[in-house]
């Protein structure tokens, strides 16, 4: 119990102190690139922060078990859009705002992909070529992102300016790659040590996964919400978890289903796509009525989210157990 106690309080500090450079990092990117930091929290910090979901989900396809790698994606839009979200609008001591040219191609995508993905799978399976559609829609939403800025003279055409020191290009980037870094192994730290304290304290292995484990895959972006919160940095936070959503569901269920076609249970279906929708469906209704989130906005969807775990943990899982 002490060594698990000691892993997770090692992990907290490991992650609020490299969160913090992982967001510098990620700020100095859009300042030496002059682009909008919602940008940079759509694609660059998102794509670094699903690399747990993606090794996950994919490792789980190759080794055989394809319903868990599309319950991976999905459960981690779930606590993207409504723990890690919701928990950063509520500590956060200013409104979390959105550039709201970007938000609008972003959240159309985030709510197309999603609801394409629901249909390409409601029949149970997620083919190779239905996996490849997926990711091909990514590939349309980042090229529409650039096109719009480019022609809105918002993206620089020619990359940086020389002016900018190549000190400077250094520092950022080790901010941003030791952040990084720091983040991904303090995740990992801090799920093993909380997972021994769970199997010391008795709970049943469907409890930790259905929390525990859950909530270890998208450590990441909760980290780096609460730090760009805390920071006042809010367009690379929220960016973050609509770019997170996006990725989840093109990228990583894409991914998986080209490697090996992926199945979907009757849960899935019927309750947890469902619950995606809804808490994607509130994050973004929410935000499209002025452009940012607020305390009672983060509350909400924390409220949601604890819903879907007390659902899960009540009914869900124990009519599966009783199935099998």
């Amino acid at each position: 119990m002490l060594i698990n106690c000691i892993m997770v309080f090692s992990a907290v500090i490991v992650l609020w102190k490299t969160a913090a450079w992982f967001i510098d990092g990620a700020v100095g990117v859009a300042v030496l690139l002059q682009v909008p930091r919602m940008l940079i929290g759509l694609v660059l910090v998102s794509i670094a922060t699903t690399a747990p979901e993606l090794f996950t989900s994919v490792f789980a396809a190759l080794h055989g078990y394809p319903e868990l790698a599309l319950g991976n994606a999905v459960g981690s839009i779930i606590v993207d859009a409504g723990f890690a979200l919701g928990l950063a609008a509520l500590v956060s001591a200013v409104p979390l705002t959105v550039d709201p040219a970007i938000f609008r191609i972003s959240g159309t995508a985030v709510l197309l992909t999603l609801a394409l993905g629901f249909l390409l799978v409601f029949d149970g399976t997620l083919s190779r070529l239905e996996g490849m559609t997926l990711l091909g829609c990514y590939l349309l939403y980042i090229t529409v992102l650039y096109r719009h800025f480019r022609q809105q003279r918002m993206m620089p055409l020619d990359g940086y300016d020389p002016a900018i020191s190549k000190v400077k290009w250094s520092r950022v980037a080790g901010l941003f790659g030791i952040g990084l870094a720091g983040v991904l192994a303090g995740s990992e730290l801090l799920v093993r040590g909380a997972t021994g304290i769970a199997l010391e304290l008795g709970l049943s292995p469907v409890l930790i996964g259905l929390t525990v484990t859950a909530l270890g895959t998208s450590m990441p972006e909760i980290a780096t919400g609460i730090a760009s919160a805390l920071k006042r940095e809010p367009a690379i936070g929220v960016g973050n978890i609509i770019g997170a959503d996006i990725l989840n569901i093109c990228w990583v269920a894409g991914v998986s289903a080209m490697a090996n076609p992926l199945t979907a249970e009757r849960q899935m279906l019927l309750f947890m796509f469902p619950c995606a929708l809804l808490i994607v469906g509130f994050m973004t209704g929410m935000l499209w009525r002025g452009y940012r989130l607020v305390r009672w906005n983060g509350a909400v969807l924390l409220l949601l989210y604890v819903l879907y775990v007390l659902a899960l943990i009540f009914i869900i899982a124990p009519a599966d157990m009783k199935a099998a």
